[in-house]
């Protein structure tokens, strides 16, 4: 179930793909170009932290995913999702795989991408797995295994697996303080001590900073929503 959160965002998906199935959009350049203009538009921010290199084309994932999963499209337009999102079905194909054979995922990965596998075309992955769970097409158990998984193939990124570990604990809290499901401030830092957990990773905890950067510039989320979260309150005895 998509979260209400995140119902404008995929009300925009949804209405350019009635373009994509009309034939109106139907490169993978018009595609980020319009869902680009419609964000920027609706005063929709891409799934994000502090970064924002390259959004336009990185949010063709949301984009995918709603018209494979929300709309059940990809049936019906199979030769338009190869022509637009040839990317991503790689990514969703080699995610899974990962996922099924968690002791092949080198071998997965050189034997898509060969010489051309780098840095960002790992990270798309995950970032396909947590745009997923983010609009409630899979589970986040899926995340923790892929990472996991990849910590162990890549040693050497280890420090980007911790930043991604602490931008997706932030944005999980963020969209529960946002959504007004986090009320105070020892409920945030019991999601944030379990998420932690989850991940294997207990001193991977997001700045409270970062988390409020998330909920106010990345969610919208209303002021009073996200000061009460980090008030903190004091007994005078």
């Amino acid at each position: 179930m998509i979260s209400a959160i995140h119902r404008d965002r995929v009300n925009i998906c949804t209405k350019i793909w009635s373009s994509i199935v009309k034939g109106d959009i139907s490169s993978r350049k018009k595609a980020r170009k319009v869902l680009a203009t419609e964000y920027k538009k609706n005063s929709i921010e891409p799934l994000r932290g502090r970064s924002k290199i390259d959004l336009a084309d990185k949010e063709l994932i949301t984009l995918y995913l709603v018209g494979k999963y929300g709309l059940g499209l990809y049936k019906e337009y199979p030769l338009v999702f190869k022509k637009i999102f040839s990317k991503e079905i790689v990514f969703e194909e080699v995610l899974n795989k990962i996922l099924e054979h968690p002791e092949k995922a080198e071998e997965i990965l050189k034997e898509t991408y060969g010489n051309k596998l780098n840095e960002n075309i790992i990270f798309r992955i995950i970032r396909l797995c947590f745009t997923a769970i983010v609009l409630g097409f899979r589970s986040e158990d899926d995340l923790v295994k892929l990472v996991s998984i990849l910590k162990k193939v890549f040693p050497e990124l280890r420090k980007r697996f911790l930043s991604f570990i602490k931008f997706y604990v932030a944005f999980r809290i963020a969209e529960r303080i946002v959504g007004g499901e986090l009320r105070n401030r020892i409920e945030k830092e019991a999601l944030k001590h379990s998420l932690c957990i989850k991940f294997g990773e207990e001193k991977c905890a997001p700045s409270d900073d970062f988390i409020r950067y998330i909920a106010k510039e990345v969610l919208k989320g209303e002021e009073y929503k996200i000061n009460r979260v980090f008030k903190t309150e004091i007994n005078v005895i």
